[in-house]
């Protein structure tokens, strides 16, 4: 892979590196790399998370795996009762009022067949490790017993589940997602941003 240089390599954690084969872009949006990968002709396209930049310009990057980007994932926190429930989604909705999630993200206060009450957080899977360390700063740690993962996200879908309350949740500042025409125009450009 052959990365350009950059003299800010500080400015493109979060962001991802798409490696083309012949060229590299830095700084798209995991909206921007879904994008693409639904395209045929970025289908094979090899995507990277920047994760750490150091002065020198290095960054550490991940790999990551295409099926990621189309996923959505979920943190569930049940909870003992009802008092409790309430408070605790009351307490991530003040959280992100006051340090707003690192990506879209649903809050709910849902209620199970047995009456079991469960507080969930739903975001697009490429998010899980900053959704992750955003309830670590929150000092949250719910009631009872914590769930997480896709898969336990697609049991929350199948469960039959009444909604009590919900809230959208989104980024403080979010990126721009440019629009097909400008994002496919762009993609021999090497710093997206």
């Amino acid at each position: 892979m052959n990365l350009p240089k950059t003299d800010q390599p500080q400015r493109y954690v979060g962001l991802y590196i798409i490696d083309f084969g012949q060229q590299c872009g830095i700084g798209y949006t995991a909206e921007e790399v879904a994008q693409l990968l639904e395209s045929q002709e970025f289908a094979e396209v090899k995507v990277y998370k920047i994760h750490r930049a150091k002065p020198d310009g290095t960054m550490d990057l991940a790999g990551v795996p295409r099926d990621k980007f189309f996923m959505e994932s979920g943190t569930f926190f049940h909870c003992r009762d009802e008092s409790s429930a309430r408070q605790d989604f009351q307490c991530l909705s003040k959280w992100s009022d006051s340090q707003p999630s690192p990506c879209r993200a649903q809050l709910h206060l849902a209620r199970d067949l047995d009456q079991q009450l469960l507080i969930g957080l739903i975001y697009p899977a490429e998010y899980e490790q900053e959704i992750g360390t955003w309830l670590t700063d929150s000092g949250f740690r719910g009631t009872g017993p914590v769930d997480a993962g896709p898969s336990q996200l697609q049991r929350y879908y199948q469960g039959d589940y009444d909604l009590l309350e919900q809230r959208q949740l989104w980024p403080q500042e979010s990126l721009r997602m440019r629009d097909r025409e400008e994002l496919f125009a762009n993609v021999k450009v090497a710093f997206q941003r």
